[in-house]
């Protein structure tokens, strides 16, 4: 485990580097960085680094934990202002993730690297599915006993599919930036699992 620091100046030290090595593993993925180079951009000696993270593989699992909490308080903050309603905050989560081009490109980026069981990233992407479709599949299912969402779909198969799909279409927008409508298609796409009277009038 890396190690905590309550000190000021360790905490800002450890920030610093966390958030240089979020936008290097996002640009460059895991293997093809060194420590040495993490180190040289955040501005601290390779013992200096490897003082809060003993290793890069402590430093990438610190950096995916980093985003997965502060992307959980996200999502729980826009369930509630989106009054619990699981559409409208799917939306509003799409809408919000833009400013975090860095951090979901690290995700797709080492999500691909560690389909290799090797990887030392990959039970941590295993468990992140998991997670993932076990959180939604419980929301989609009290969606369809709300009857704001269709049946016809067991909810574990359509969670599934929302996250292919939400994967997918950002894979398609940070290698060609501009090139489709991303909040926009999502939403289509939610839209089509609405029930007929909750589906919200054309823009």
């Amino acid at each position: 485990m890396a190690k905590t620091f309550t000190t000021p100046q360790g905490q800002v030290t450890r920030d610093r580097i966390l958030e240089v090595a979020i936008g290097v593993f996002a640009g460059r993925g895991f293997r093809s960085v060194s420590i040495d180079a993490i180190a040289a951009e955040a501005g601290v000696s390779r013992q200096g680094l490897l003082y809060h993270f003993p290793s890069k593989t402590e430093l990438l699992v610190a950096a995916l934990d980093q985003h997965e909490q502060d992307n959980a308080e996200t999502v729980v903050k826009l369930f509630e202002d989106n009054d619990r309603v699981l559409v409208a905050t799917m939306r509003a989560y799409v809408r919000a993730s833009a400013p975090n081009r860095g951090l979901i490109r690290m995700l797709l980026v080492l999500a691909a690297e560690a389909m290799d069981a090797e990887h030392p990233a990959h039970d941590h992407f295993v468990e992140r599915y998991r997670a993932l479709r076990g959180d939604l599949t419980r929301l989609i299912a009290a969606e369809q006993a709300a009857g704001r969402v269709i049946d016809a779909l067991p909810p574990h198969r359509l969670a599934a599919v929302v996250i292919a799909v939400l994967d997918g279409l950002q894979l398609q927008e940070y290698l060609d930036e501009g090139s489709i409508e991303l909040e926009e298609t999502y939403a289509d796409l939610i839209a089509l699992f609405l029930n007929p009277a909750e589906t919200p009038p054309a823009a």
